[in-house]
């Protein structure tokens, strides 16, 4: 067997109990082996015996009737030290829950990585036609509102690493040509916000807004999601100021604003363009 080939046999095999777990924490619904093998796309023997060993170690649960399975109580602790340790997520849930409230559309919240825009928290929002979005889902920098709000706040050494990341084409109406695309950047810079018509997933738009840390660095990115015929292009001036409005809430949340002390030029773009009176600009 080639050394690469061998590598990702062993790379696989590292990663498989981490892969069921994930499968499991997807969906609400408990788990059958063959289900859990169908979406992992391996033998039922393989998973069954790594099932085996995280239902021993507690990470998973089996219904003694159903022989289905489940989060066991290892796992449920561990989610629950992660959730401790991540403060960002933990400050953003009643801002989420507060503007989800008010829109009734799905409220998102994204970070930003080095391999794209990965949504981090998402609040289901009710309506006929909801959008929900799995935690872990990534977009490129120039496929989604979210990508446009980390171009237009993000550092100069970020936007350069993130200026690689805008060639991927999800919808017809992406933006693909780099020239419209940091025109687009320069208007949300302006404003304060992004919107995404179609352009992440066809009859979907968003509207996204910066979050900002104490020093006024980019933290993430709070948006609403959500059918475009809910949320046309552009966006409701209501839409936008709640949308604003409940960023601007996390960022003080994380201490943006707070004390005496000199502003960084990003920061004061960023500050003002959060106004109270932000809005779709014509």
């Amino acid at each position: 067997m080639p050394a690469d080939h061998a590598e990702t046999d062993l790379d696989t095999a590292a990663l498989l109990p981490l892969m069921i777990l994930e499968t499991v924490l997807s969906s609400q619904d408990s788990w059958g082996v063959t289900e859990l093998a169908h979406e992992l796309g391996l033998p039922k023997a393989r998973v069954h015996r790594h099932l085996a060993k995280l239902r021993q170690g507690g990470y998973l649960a089996q219904h003694p009737d159903t022989r289905r399975y489940e989060p066991g109580w290892r796992l449920v602790l561990l989610g629950q030290r992660i959730q401790g340790r991540a403060p960002l997520v933990t400050l953003a849930q009643p801002v989420m829950a507060r503007l989800r409230d008010a829109v009734r559309q799905t409220i998102v919240l994204s970070q930003l990585t080095d391999t794209g825009v990965t949504v981090t928290e998402v609040l289901p929002g009710g309506s006929p036609i909801d959008v929900v979005l799995k935690p872990g889902t990534q977009f490129m920098y120039n496929s989604s509102a979210q990508g446009k709000v980390a171009l237009a706040f993000g550092t100069p050494e970020q936007v350069a690493n993130w200026g690689a990341l805008i060639d991927e084409e999800r919808t017809p109406e992406t933006i693909t040509d780099p020239a419209e695309l940091w025109a687009q950047v320069d208007e949300v810079r302006t404003n304060g916000w992004a919107t995404g018509p179609e352009e992440t997933y066809r009859g979907i738009n968003a509207v996204a807004a910066p979050v900002l840390t104490h020093d006024g660095t980019l933290a993430a990115t709070l948006a609403i999601v959500a059918s475009i015929h809910y949320l046309p292009a552009p966006p409701p001036n209501d839409a936008v100021e709640l949308l604003t409005a409940a960023a601007r809430d996390l960022s003080s949340d994380l201490g943006f604003g707070r004390g005496d002390r000199t502003r960084t030029s990003t920061e004061g773009h960023a500050h003002a363009n959060l106004a109270a009176d932000a809005g779709p600009r014509t």
